[in-house]
């Protein structure tokens, strides 16, 4: 990915105005951000953060088998990074619902064994060679030590288009 791009998930900024997103750092520096993607049937977002001067990650070349290892990151419940131990245990195309519940959608998702939990939306999963092997978007409903990713390769061809992008997209309306 790009400097001074920052991936998450549509569902995180549903319904923001352009000019009131804002990313923070683990150390609590604040930069505004605009969103260049929007895509809510895969819930992906990409927003412009300028002046982020961050190193970027990289999405990793092919999905992550079963067995891949590796941390996600997360800020649960709004609050300080948590970094928990996380392991595909399933990969495989999804039909569900986009992010409103209106339209049947397909998605190829990772099955995570990993403690996700709410707020940990639009976090990276970082495999061991240090590539961003998913974006994780929910955790289970029945197993607390279930969650679950977006394809690494799906959500990089997803948000390649914003990469140069300055002008706002819509974000939809708001999820709650």
């Amino acid at each position: 990915m790009a400097t001074d791009y920052v991936v998450t998930n549509a569902h995180v900024i549903a319904g923001a105005n352009a000019d009131g997103i804002r990313v923070t750092s683990s150390d609590g520096q604040t930069w505004d951000a605009i969103p260049v993607v929007f895509d809510p049937s895969l819930d992906v977002a990409l927003l412009r953060v300028d002046g982020l001067d961050r190193p970027a990650l990289r999405f990793t070349t092919a999905d992550p088998s079963r067995g891949a290892i590796g941390a996600s990151l997360g800020y649960p419940g709004g609050g300080a990074l948590k970094i928990v131990p996380a392991a595909v245990t399933g990969r495989y195309p999804a039909t569900g619902l986009d992010i409103y519940g209106q339209d049947r959608v397909r998605r190829e998702i990772l099955e995570l064994r990993a403690d996700i939990e709410r707020g940990d939306s639009g976090g990276p999963l970082i495999l061991q060679d240090g590539t961003v092997g998913g974006v994780v978007f929910a955790e289970s409903r029945t197993n607390e030590s279930v969650g679950y990713a977006l394809s690494p390769t799906a959500v990089a061809v997803a948000v390649a288009p914003g990469v140069g992008r300055t002008s706002p997209v819509g974000t939809g309306t708001c999820l709650h």
